[in-house]
């Protein structure tokens, strides 16, 4: 039998299919020959199972037998000592939190509003009836409106041109404001 194997070409698969086509073109094997062989998978895989189980039965069950299974290895690409369930890449965080962030509360989070959510801490403000405020935002003003929707138009068509001519509108905002430099803009597109 080992005389037999040793002869059998490794072929990829590739190579398999270009070979199987010729034994069909050469009609030195059928259709009929082929649905049989992928037919007879499914009774192969069940042959084999029920061997493993015996084979299991014979050892003596998944862990009794004389000797101990052999220990799993860690699974491949995971360092060890790290914890399961942390994303590889981030050895010393935790998901979610960006590099040099110390431990603790999230900004904008007032004291005692971890993310436990049902602690001590959390129950207190419900009995008292206050509510815990966090940051208060101030106030846009209209003149501030004005000036970030000028800068989002400025931005929106400067995108639009290459590197090179960017700096040259930059200038034009500079030195005469971004109202002209969306009006050269807007001119150069229309052209």
């Amino acid at each position: 039998m080992a005389a037999r194997s040793s002869g059998n070409p490794t072929l990829s698969p590739g190579q398999a299919h270009y070979v199987l086509e010729r034994l069909i073109g050469d009609r030195r094997i059928s259709a009929g020959e082929i649905n049989r062989y992928v037919s007879e998978l499914g009774r192969e895989i069940t042959d084999l199972e029920s061997r493993l189980q015996r084979l299991r039965d014979a050892h003596g069950g998944p862990g009794g037998g004389a000797a101990a299974p052999a220990p799993r290895g860690r699974r491949p690409g995971r360092p060890p000592g790290r914890p399961p369930g942390r994303p590889p890449g981030r050895p010393g965080r935790p998901p979610g939190r960006p590099p040099g962030r110390p431990p603790g509360r999230p900004p904008g989070r007032p004291p005692g509003s971890g993310t436990a959510g049902a602690g001590a801490g959390a129950a207190a403000p419900a009995a008292g009836g206050a509510k815990k405020r966090g940051r208060k935002r101030s106030a846009i003003t209209p003149e501030q409106l004005a000036s970030r929707q000028l800068q989002g138009r400025y931005l929106a068509l400067v995108r639009q041109f290459s590197e090179n001519k960017r700096g040259q509108y930059a200038k034009v905002a500079k030195e005469k404001g971004r109202e002209a430099a969306i009006r050269d803009m807007q001119d150069a597109l229309k052209k």
